[in-house]
Parts: C-alpha cells; structure tokens; sequence
C-alpha cells in the first residue's frame, strides 16, 4: 500500500480533509490487501511510463507529474490480482468511478490510462474505448489521447516507424495490434462487444444504463478487463449516475472486491461554507484546479441560484436537481414607478399567448440609460379561473384589482389576441408610448396576427421579431437575470413579483439555460413574455 500512505501524507501536508466515501475506500483497500496479490511493481512501471513519455497538453507543454491522490488511484487500478477458475492471474479491479470536481485532470489522466494500456497491457489484439454521451465528447476524450500521443516524443518516434498510427477508427498500435475508439452512448451498438478497457466519460449526463451492455460482453471474452466511470457530478436526477452513486455506495458494493469507488464529494450543501473542507471534491486542490480559480468561482456564484447548483454539482460533488428557483426575494421585489415613463419611449413589447391553461402575458419594456423599466398585462378566461383552487382564486382577485390580471369571460376556456387587442390600445393611448418592436413565439403567428399587424404593421416584417423558445433563449434569460441581480429592472406589480418567484431554470448540459415553473400551479408567462421584449429591445439595439 505504498502509494496509499504517500496519498494520506500529502492529505495531511495540504491539510486536505477527506469524506466517509473515501475513507471507506480506504478500508475496503486493506481488507483487500490482505486478501490478494498486490503487485507494486505494475504501479511503478505504469507511473514511470506516463511520467517519462506524456505531456500536459493545455498550458505549458511540460512532463506529466503525478500527485500523490492520482498514484493511489493508478495503485487501486493496477496493483491488486488474483487467480482466477483456471489459475491464470488476472487484474483483480473491474470497475472504477471516479466522481471528482472538475478542473482535476480526469481527461488527461484516463488518455495516460488508455495508452499505458495500450502499448504495455500485454494483451495481443485488445480493444479499448471511450463511450460518451453523444459524439461531441466523445471526440474530446477521443482527442485528448490523440494529442498526448502526438505530443510524446516515444509515440512520435513510433509513429515514424509505423508502430503508433493513427487510423480512421481510432489508434493502432501495430506492435502488439492493439486499438482505441470512440462510441457514444448507444446500447444496441454496446451489445457483445469484446473490449478490455471501456473509459465511460461524463457518466452524470446520461439517462440510460449502458454500462452492463459493455461489461458483459468484456466480462464474458477477456480476463482482464476494465471499465472506469469518470464524472464531475451533475444535474441529471434518475439517471445513470443516480444508479451509479446507489449501488457504489452500498454495502453490497463494499463487499465487492473487484470494485472501486473513489467518489470525492461534500457530504452536505453546508459543507461548501467552510473552504476547508473542498478538498472533499477536489483532492488535488492548489494544484489542480488553482485554489483562487475556485474561490473565484465560488464568489460568482453567491447569489445566483443557478451559478450555486452549477458549483455544488461541477466542482463539488453534490447530486443536484436540474431545476431550482433563480430570482431571489430581493431581485423580484417590486420598485413602484410612474407610468409616464414610457410617453415619447421607444417600447418593446413581448408576448406569450397561451391558448389554454396558462396566463397569456403581454410585457412592455422601455430603457433609460442603464434602468430598464417593465410593465406587463396578463390575462385568464373566466372559465380558467372557475376551475383554479380557492386560495389561487384568491390570490388572482388581489392581481385583478392592481389591474396587471384581466379575467375576461370569453365564453370558453380559450384565449385569442383580439381579446387582448382592447387593452394594447388603452395602454399606448393612457402611456403615449411608441410601440417600435414586437417578439413572439413563432408557433403563435397565426393566433397573434391579428394584433400584430394593427399595432406592428411593416412591410419589410422589421418591427415583428419571431422568437424561439426553449434552450435558445439562454443568453437572453442571463442577461435578463444579471440586470436584475444589478438593480436595473424596475417593476411596479404583484402579479410579477409573485411570477418571477415561480421562476426555475434548467441546466442544459452546456451550462446553457431554460425557463421552467417551481410547480404547475405556479405561472411564469409574464417573464417568459419580458424576456421575449428584453430580446427585441437588444435584437433591435445590437
């Protein structure tokens, strides 16, 4: 267990606190150890190759140097065997995951693992793999073993005796004919395969389990095999890594020699106060990642809902829902002010029909200098209302009298643009505003033509913005955000104040985000509808 006591030196050096899923690690470790064959040697030649011939590939082009934590999982990986029904001996540890923040180098770590394995696993004719959840990852991982191979001067050399070549499926390595792909998340395509090194990257993201369709077909064909499940943690609930984090963190699992659970995590969402404790997550901390990278990540997301789901579950670990509350009390308070702001305003207006069910939201929005300023007219059958709860009832009667809610008795349960037509008109006469710009949903057109052309009317179509919905709206839902975290939007209802507190978001798997409700009782139409006007007035601006 030599690289294990350099591993709880260096914790103790760097004061690096460590959670009960490592510390059981560890136990599980020496049972482990004084049940098998360990064989140091293996982790020796293993480190000594990567250190002499592979290069960070990001920043400075300089030899990799190992830390402590990372020789012990390459310890956990390769030291241990066992013999096997037909006395052969073979590597003992099957599956590893490996659950660590971001920015600690499980890319350019797993490239080493795949091409040590590659040109010393001993084992003629095998395959290895990186699996990802679709075919962009994939190639970044895919690319990463490409650049160190590139950027050693051993493969180099190989690659000019056509030993270590590059081929239109992966990487070859002609002397012991072994070879490395990619594949993404697929498990029709993982059926019977015969790999002996599968890297699953980015676990957190997928829904579906493919894990067992690789593992059976490398379990059935090799003796030595491995699968290794790399993440930073996610937002995706009920999905692979939920399994994942349930099954290696029961007492079945425990039990299981030929597993390995390296899950560095907080252990609760308090936890993340005490900066002590982040090398819970991030074991290599003030070296990978830079300690003033994740306190600077750390102070951008206070007060920011999704920047704080986004640090718990990237860089710390924490199994976080994708969608969460975004304004805070204080951002979605109202500020009252005079409607005369909008006379001789150039104004921008949003809209979001809603045919049934929802508030259908007209939001109007003028700027001066760095305060925008945000009015919206909100309207429900009175058929809707009929069927709502008393206490929702209720609470839209108090929206009815501010006037930002309008219950109209259209004799249906159904809402059309010429009933909202009267009360665009009352507002621009009551306002003086100068309607310049419009956006809506463009599945909506045919329903909102009719008050689009009476009040937006333009042969060319350049007052008449068409927005799209969903993801495609995120730069716009962060802007809108950041101006109210800055104190710039101005609003004078209830009804919006209430609105913006329904407001989540979810978290796309490129930080990108989308607009959802806390609940299905709880609208956000009137914010879907301003930030359809923000995205007008900036579309018109810019």
């Amino acid at each position: 267990m030599k690289y294990l006591k350099q591993m709880l030196e260096y914790n103790k050096e760097n004061n690096i606190r460590m959670n009960r899923d490592i510390k059981r690690q560890i136990e599980k470790q020496i049972r482990i150890h004084k049940k098998y064959i360990y064989r140091p040697e293996k982790v020796e030649q293993a480190i000594d190759f990567i250190e002499k011939n592979f290069m960070l590939t990001t920043g400075d082009l300089r030899p990799i140097k190992l830390l402590p934590p990372q020789l012990w999982w390459y310890e956990l990986m390769l030291g241990y065997y066992m013999i096997d029904e037909e006395g052969d001996e073979v590597l003992l540890v099957n599956e590893v995951f490996l659950n660590v923040g971001r920015g600690t180098g499980k890319s350019t770590l797993m490239a080493t693992r795949v091409l040590n394995w590659m040109i010393l696993g001993g084992q003629y004719g095998g395959t290895s793999q990186v699996i990802a959840y679709d075919n962009n990852q994939a190639k970044h991982v895919f690319d990463q073993v490409r650049d160190q191979s590139r950027a050693s001067l051993l493969l180099s050399e190989m690659d000019d005796f056509n030993m270590f070549n590059s081929t239109k499926q992966g990487l070859k390595f002609e002397s012991m004919n072994t070879k490395f792909g990619k594949q993404t998340n697929d498990v029709n395509r993982a059926q019977g395969g015969d790999t002996s090194l599968n890297v699953f990257d980015e676990v957190h993201v997928y829904k579906d389990d493919i894990t067992e369709a690789v593992n059976k077909g490398s379990r059935m064909k090799q003796k030595n095999w491995q699968s290794i499940y790399i993440t930073s943690g996610g937002t995706t609930r009920k999905g692979l890594y939920d399994k994942l984090i349930k099954r290696f963190t029961s007492d079945a699992e425990f039990e299981n020699d030929r597993s390995v659970a390296l899950l560095y995590r907080l252990e609760d969402t308090q936890q993340v106060k005490d900066k002590r404790n982040w090398g819970m997550a991030l074991p290599l901390i003030g070296s990978l990642p830079r300690w003033s990278s994740v306190e600077e990540e750390y102070e951008l997301s206070k007060g920011d809902p999704a920047l704080q789901v986004k640090f718990l579950a990237m860089s710390m670990g924490i199994a976080m829902n994708d969608v969460h509350g975004f304004f805070t009390a204080g951002e979605a308070m109202k500020k009252p002010f005079n409607l005369d702001v909008f006379r001789g305003a150039r104004t921008y207006c949003g809209i979001d029909l809603a045919l049934h069910g929802d508030l259908s939201s007209i939001a109007f929005l003028t700027r001066d200098d760095e305060d925008y300023y945000l009015h919206t007219i909100n309207f429900t059958t009175l058929k809707e209302f009929e069927s709502l709860d008393y206490d929702i009832q209720e609470l839209y009667r108090r929206f009815e009298e501010e006037g930002s809610l309008v219950i109209l008795d259209t004799g249906n349960n159904y809402m059309s643009a010429k009933d909202m037509i009267p009360y665009m008109i009352k507002f621009k006469k009551d306002t003086g505003c100068i309607l310049r710009m419009v956006g809506y949903d463009r599945a909506r057109y045919e329903n909102l033509e009719k008050l689009i052309e009476k009040f937006f009317f333009d042969k060319d179509g350049d007052k008449q913005k068409p927005v799209k919905q969903g993801f495609a709206m995120s730069d716009y839902i962060k802007i809108f955000k950041s101006q109210f975290k800055q104190d710039n939007v101005h609003h004078n209802q209830e009804l919006l104040e209430w609105s913006l507190m329904n407001v989540a978001v979810k978290v796309g798997t490129s930080d990108d985000l989308v607009l959802k409700k806390t609940t299905n009782s709880k609208k956000i139409d009137p914010v879907v509808a301003s930030v359809m006007a923000l995205q007008t007035m900036l579309r018109d601006e810019y």
